[in-house]
């Protein structure tokens, strides 16, 4: 697997690549790699997992301005998502919700259909890629998703030491795998929600708050959910940024 995937790195240009590796399970995902333009060491590393119903590009303003700062960043399709759609030669993607009132049955079908319980590997498997990266300080790996993205982010801090992990209205996890990683990792971890999000993401950002030994907590005005937070909460991410390094 790893040697797979490192063939693909060595083959792919290193500005604006399009990534792609097969999961164990069959699935082809993508991911998108952009590194500062006039870098001339090893830069630091964001890994961005978007919400679900969603894809890579939810991030787009953002990541441009993290390459401005001097920070590579990679987004991902989730499984099921995007790109991110075929397993096993075989079509399988997300049940897209027609309006908010079906989000959450959309969500637990999709979860079983698509596997969501396999994504924090997934989001592992991706890290073991950017290792092989020598022009990427994996010493600096910053960790940023929203909802579905940020609950998968959590566990990875089992695997990886994170300078940071940022979540916009995490969604719930029921690993345990997630309450390890809150209760062991010492990276600092930024869960951000809306009081009236209508997905109860308040109620899990102060739930991994208290669990986190470096964790903090930030309840907005509003019912927000996502990735639409960030125009509101762009200059709370980078304040955490400078922080956490």
């Amino acid at each position: 697997m790893k040697k797979m995937i490192l063939t693909l790195l060595l083959l792919t240009p290193l500005f604006g690549a399009e990534l792609t590796l097969m999961t164990e399970d069959g699935y082809e995902l993508h991911g998108w790699l952009d590194k500062p333009k006039d870098a001339t060491k090893a830069t630091p590393i964001v890994l961005l997992a978007h919400q679900f119903g969603s894809d890579h590009t939810s991030w787009e303003s953002l990541t441009k301005k993290l390459n401005e700062k001097g920070m590579a960043t990679l987004s991902v399709d989730l499984r099921g998502h995007g790109k991110s759609v075929n397993q096993k030669g075989v079509e399988n993607k997300v049940q897209i919700p027609k309006n908010t009132s079906e989000v959450r049955t959309a969500f637990d079908a999709s979860a079983q259909k698509v596997g969501f319980d396999n994504i924090p590997q997934d989001l592992i498997v991706w890290l073991d890629l950017l290792s092989e990266d020598k022009s990427l300080d994996m010493s600096k790996l910053y960790l940023m998703g929203a909802s579905l993205g940020g609950s998968a982010l959590i566990p990875v801090l089992n695997d990886y030491d994170a300078k940071a992990l940022i979540a916009l209205s995490a969604g719930k996890s029921r690993s345990s795998e997630s309450d390890m990683a809150l209760s062991s990792s010492m990276s600092k971890t930024y869960f951000i929600a809306t009081k009236n999000d209508p997905l109860g993401a308040s109620t899990n950002a102060l739930e991994y708050g208290k669990k986190a030994i470096a964790g903090t907590t930030l309840i907005l005005s509003g019912d927000g959910h996502g990735t639409v937070l960030l125009p509101k909460v762009e200059e709370y991410i980078w304040l955490f940024l400078e922080m956490a390094k």
